[in-house]
């Protein structure tokens, strides 16, 4: 019987999978699930793909190209552990993770909170990707003096990362949560709603987990007007829901994304952002509105960069 079901989706980056397998322990109680969403041959040889030889390790072939989310719901289907994780393939796990994991493997929590460390991709380097993460830690322990709720918001509304968090599977099962089926931000809404739900849940400051930096990883680089839209929605999909449940004040700022618009079609692009945003229910802050009136009513022939 396994203790740990580990779920990682892959797309391309063969290399770095075999890095993040590396993390991992070789235990018998460990199911490690890797979801190939539709990799390119020219990227991965599939006769020596990752994983293949060694134990406890599953590998599933998708082709319908459907993105992280679906690959994450696939993962959750073959899930056989007590406690689920979850891991993007480019990033890894931090040395002795297990002895972290292992303080509440016979616990009846709903969910472990933990932290996380951040390097370059390349080099190793050491990255400020996770600096967020302590701040908003501190001030979980701040607000736990005077308010559990308000220090819970915290680790739900602020924290909604899927990695550096360990799951109760019968919890995940029992409330039917699954990813949402999107390339960007399919994540939220389930640590969201986790979190929500959860009423037994721990926090480990524990460095569980390692967030890598890559210049050409979608979080940073979109290529076309398309990345951009579906990262953009993907904010605002998170703060509809934010605001359903009263908790506007962690609303992601669309400021940056209103300015950046320009490169993605112009004076046109912007107008057609900022209607979403108002429909969204955003503010906007003032010198936003300044630079938005420059470049839409002034339309300047020479392409403006955000700044």
């Amino acid at each position: 019987m396994y203790t740990y079901s580990i779920v990682i989706p892959h797309k391309n980056t063969p290399k770095l999978l075999q890095r993040c397998l590396n993390s991992i322990p070789y235990r018998d109680d460990i199911q490690i699930i890797i979801i190939d969403d539709d990799s390119d041959s020219s990227y991965v040889d599939f006769k020596k793909f990752p994983g293949y030889n060694r134990k406890n390790v599953e590998i599933y072939f998708t082709k319908e190209g459907k993105g992280v989310g679906y690959a994450r719901n696939i993962g959750l289907q073959k899930a056989k552990g007590k406690w689920l994780l979850f891991a993007d393939s480019d990033d890894f796990f931090n040395p002795n993770f297990l002895n972290a994991l292992d303080k509440y493997k016979d616990s009846t929590e709903e969910i472990i909170y933990y932290l996380a460390t951040s390097v370059e991709s390349n080099t190793l380097q050491k990255s400020t990707r996770h600096l967020y993460l302590l701040k908003t830690r501190k001030k979980y322990y701040k607000k736990l003096r005077y308010n559990k709720i308000k220090a819970k918001d915290q680790l739900i509304y602020k924290n909604w990362e899927v990695w550096a968090k360990m799951f109760n599977r019968n919890f995940i099962e029992k409330n039917n949560l699954i990813f949402d089926e999107e390339r960007i931000g399919e994540e939220a809404l389930f640590v969201i709603k986790a979190g929500e739900l959860s009423k037994n849940y721990s926090v480990d400051d524990f460095p569980l987990y390692c967030i890598t930096y890559r210049k050409d990883s979608l979080c940073f680089s979109l290529d076309n007007e398309n990345d951009f839209d579906e990262r953009f929605m993907a904010k605002t999909r998170i703060n509809t829901y934010l605001k359903k449940v009263k908790k506007d004040k962690f609303t992601i700022d669309l400021d940056k994304d209103l300015l950046e618009s320009y490169n993605y079609g112009g004076a046109t692009k912007m107008k057609e952002i900022m209607k979403i945003i108002k429909n969204n229910g955003n503010k906007i802050r003032l010198k936003t509105y300044i630079k938005y009136y420059i470049r839409t009513v002034y339309n300047p022939k020479i392409k403006m960069y955000l700044f």
